[in-house]
């Protein structure tokens, strides 16, 4: 997996999420932007892209104090679109605020 984001916290908040996930392995592109304040949205991810056997992700997320759970959040439906699952809101709601308890 690589992921980008021109925001270093993010970025790095975004690989120990993969990590802890355990779709760091996995062959995927993700690219991580702010989303603009006009958005009602704190952050969404884009419907995946393939493209040779590597699936690109899009993220955006709004950089305000919600930020990281935010970021968790979208990375859990990251994990739910690279092992195929369906994308499960409860799931992304229930384990969003786990992910930085260690």
């Amino acid at each position: 997996m690589e992921i980008y984001c021109k925001h270093k916290p993010i970025l790095e908040r975004a690989v120990k999420y993969a990590n802890k996930l355990g779709i760091a392995d996995k062959d995927a592109i993700i690219n991580i932007y702010k989303l603009p304040p006009s958005f009602r949205q704190q952050a969404i991810i884009e419907h995946p892209r393939e493209y040779e056997d590597t699936t690109h992700l899009n993220i955006y997320v709004k950089f305000n104090d919600e930020r990281y759970v935010s970021l968790a959040h979208e990375m859990i439906h990251a994990r739910q679109i690279l092992n195929r699952e369906p994308i499960d809101e409860n799931e992304a709601y229930l384990l969003e605020n786990t992910l930085d308890n260690d």
